[in-house]
């Protein structure tokens, strides 16, 4: 009989540190309109700090990656804990922009210490076989934190009405979701005598999971990416390829979510209404990732992946369609958080799985995950930016909501490319 294997652990633990990473994203905005009554910011001031974030995850990311390969998985996961704690005991104290712009800079460290880089690289190296469900179960880590966070954080408002206590309250439970899992974080499997999967012993020498590794999942049928020089990646059309499929992904799905309230506001949907909507696409989200997770196991990576963006692509569109007259509004919105809400979720995942598929034995593994990181926070801040930027000046998001679902096509066809570009070399 097979024994526990501990990966299951180790994942746990890293779901659980994931978790705490939104509530900058999620929670904090709830707590920043009291500051913004409080100390009477505008808008615009009060978003700014957010938008930062982005930004500075966007810029880090990539060093995150070099200090991957350089430091072990685990104090880069404590490192990033410590931010989290360091920036909402700061947020306590706020007082002014400059002061609440730093919390943000600090809780971008710690996103990008104990986010997808750090997540994905240990996924890769304690799972073979697996890896698929477990990537899953890691990124419903995010929509996880985004539902009990919320509510922990209405908690203390509505039974402290101080800002200040909520904010050392997200502090303590911080601590224990990102600091004492930390205790059960183990970098390799090698390090307790284990293999990947909980194997007796490696099938062949890939199936060991140090850094120094040949590329998992790397054939001969891929002659560009078989080097273990990060540098000589730039001169690979493949790498090229897979960066447009993930910023292209993310191009989607972070401006839609940050804007489909506003949208649902400018068609005058109720609150309630907006909320159940809101509702549903966070919990489709969870569906999808498990789901795409573990059929990632028994199928094709990409053709997976290629389902996933196209239901990303026809989420979007529906929600396009709302200002189109062609059917009821909030049938359409449903409709868009159940299709959209699986699309973005499995597209999140399986982009996750792409890349671990051709590089996670690679020596510079840290620095692809930056690399793509970074692209993918790039994407994020320009579509946010770009959707604003429309809605403002033409006074609706018709345009806006195309652009997405082409974005969307545009994943879909890169992954096309991408497996034509496999058969070819077969």
């Amino acid at each position: 009989m097979k024994r526990f294997f501990y990966g299951w652990v180790m994942l746990a633990s890293i779901f659980l540190i994931y978790a705490s990473g939104t509530i900058g994203v999620s929670t904090l905005p709830l707590v920043n309109a009291q500051l913004k009554d409080q100390f009477g910011w505008t808008h615009e001031q009060i978003t700014f700090a957010p938008s930062l974030l982005f930004l500075m995850m966007a810029i880090m990311s990539p060093f995150a990656g070099i200090l991957l390969d350089k430091l072990r998985p685990k104090r880069i996961l404590l490192l990033g804990g410590f931010c989290f704690i360091a920036a909402l005991l700061l947020y306590s104290t706020v007082t002014t922009l400059w002061q609440f712009a730093l919390v943000y800079i600090i809780y971008s460290v710690g996103s990008v210490c104990t986010g997808v880089i750090p997540g994905i690289y240990l996924i890769s190296k304690w799972f073979r076989r697996h890896r698929g469900i477990a990537t899953g179960i890691f990124t419903v880590g995010s929509s996880f934190g985004g539902v009990i966070f919320p509510k922990y954080a209405a908690y203390w408002l509505t039974t402290t009405h101080s800002w200040q206590t909520t904010a050392l309250a997200l502090a303590g439970v911080t601590a224990a979701f990102a600091l004492l899992p930390w205790a059960f974080v183990r970098n390799y499997p090698e390090d307790l005598g284990l293999y990947p999967d909980g194997d007796v012993e490696p099938e062949n020498q890939s199936q060991k999971s140090k850094p120094d590794d040949v590329p998992s999942g790397v054939s001969s049928s891929k002659p560009e990416i078989q080097s273990n020089n990060f540098s000589e990646l730039f001169g690979s059309f493949t790498f090229y390829l897979i960066l447009f499929i993930t910023a292209a992904v993310w191009f989607c799905v972070t401006p839609m979510i940050q804007h489909l309230a506003y949208h649902m506001k400018d068609l005058n949907i109720d609150l309630n209404t907006s909320a159940t909507i809101m509702s549903i696409l966070f919990m489709c989200s969870i569906v999808g990732k498990l789901t795409f997770g573990w059929v990632s196991e028994y199928g094709d990576k990409k053709l997976i992946l290629l389902a996933a963006t196209l239901c990303m692509a026809g989420g979007s569109l529906l929600v396009r369609l709302t200002t189109a007259g062609i059917a009821p509004v909030e049938m359409l919105l449903y409709a868009a958080a159940l299709v959209y809400g699986i699309g973005f979720s499995g597209s999140f995942t399986m982009v996750q799985l792409l890349v671990a598929e051709y590089y996670s034995g690679h020596a510079a593994f840290g620095r692809i995950l930056g690399a793509v990181a970074m692209f993918d926070s790039l994407a994020g801040v320009t579509g946010i930016y770009a959707l604003g930027r429309m809605r403002t000046m033409i006074g609706n998001y018709d345009i806006a909501f195309a652009m997405l679902t082409a974005m969307g096509l545009c994943a879909a066809v890169g992954v096309l490319v991408l497996k034509s570009r496999e058969k070819k070399a077969v």
